[in-house]
């Protein structure tokens, strides 16, 4: 895959204008990445430019008569204006909807039942993924109650705007809640703990699946969930609409959540973390195993190539089983208004 996809992205006649762009700048050509480590000539990615150009700058000329079939995308623009990738349709599935499926297969997650999904819709992706999913566990689609992420991180946590952003969701929820037999929920750790508190007994105990992404989701959440759905199987994830999701592969109450990649055209890693916004990431190291470091990642597809992407997140590195994982996600401490796992 490595080859294939940067041999795409590289080509001089029809290949990606921003990668022949930063391969002309840098002085570098195709024959200098022979291995993933070769990687880290290019430097970080810049976010700025996947701010700013246009989509079609990122998609190799070769594929450009696929972009009907494509899959847009965008981020949650918590430290910025948002940067957007696009997928094909096997992307999107390698890279949302397979984890999932593997993941609710091994949890025993319920199907055919009715889902009550809230959170944003366009422009980002989870909606969509929230669709699938719901239909990958021969469900409907889900009953769906849309949540403006971008407005409702910029109200200050118990002001008047959030605290009457965050009703009118609840209201929505508990009026489709009453009417119809919704047995899964989707949403973020914090909204369903409010949502909760406007359930009744009998109507949380109804639950059967919960699926929570957007944030990261804490132990004591954990228990305070379990103790609220007690019927409930409780899926987190880890992801967001740059990379796909991660989920677990192991539940133990005891244990923070863990947090593996099963795609292979998705590669995290940690890095040793930064003392100060501006010190220089060391993109060739890689933390010890029990250590804190910053999320880095690549992602290899046709469709668009993603290299040394820093993200917001930092998380322990683990390894369980032989297997490389990630735990205990926060977002960086300098960045105050850092949430993880937007997709």
């Amino acid at each position: 895959m490595f080859d294939s996809i940067l041999d795409l992205h590289f080509d001089k006649e029809e290949g990606t204008p921003y990668w022949l762009d930063v391969l002309e700048k840098k002085g570098l050509k195709r024959s200098d990445f022979q291995k993933a480590a070769d990687l880290f000539q290019l430097g970080a990615m810049d976010v700025d430019k996947l701010r700013t150009r246009p989509i079609e700058d990122f998609i190799p000329a070769s594929l450009l008569h696929r972009q009907s079939e494509m899959i847009l995308s965008e981020t949650g623009g918590t430290t910025g204006d948002p940067c957007r990738r696009v997928y094909l349709p096997e992307e999107f599935q390698t890279a949302f909807v397979d984890p999932w499926l593997q993941t609710a297969a091994r949890f025993n997650f319920p199907k055919a039942g009715r889902w009550l999904f809230i959170g944003p819709s366009g422009p980002h992706v989870i909606a969509q993924a929230a669709r699938a999913f719901a239909r990958g566990c021969e469900s409907l689609e889900p009953f769906s109650i849309d949540c403006d992420v971008r407005w409702i991180k910029q109200q200050q946590a118990g002001s008047i705007g959030h605290l009457l952003y965050t009703d009118h969701l609840f209201n929505q929820a508990i009026n489709i809640i009453k009417q119809q037999s919704i047995s899964v929920l989707f949403t973020t750790p914090p909204l369903l703990l409010g949502l909760a508190e406007k359930m009744s007994t009998a109507q949380r105990q109804q639950i059967r699946g919960i699926h929570t992404g957007g944030m990261a989701q804490d132990n004591e959440t954990s228990r305070k969930l379990t103790e609220l759905f007690p019927a409930a199987v409780i899926i987190p994830g880890y992801g967001n609409s740059l990379f796909g999701v991660a989920f677990e592969k192991v539940q133990k109450p005891e244990v923070s959540s863990r947090f593996f990649v099963c795609d292979p055209a998705l590669h995290l890693k940690l890095i040793p973390l930064p003392k100060k916004e501006t010190e220089k990431p060391r993109m060739t190291e890689t933390v010890e195993i029990g250590k804190r470091g910053r999320v880095l990642f690549h992602r290899f597809d046709k469709s668009f190539l993603l290299i040394n992407m820093l993200e917001r997140d930092t998380a322990i590195r683990e390894e369980f089983d032989g297997e490389q994982c990630l735990s205990q996600i926060e977002g960086l401490s300098y960045q105050k208004n850092s949430s993880t796992g937007v997709y």
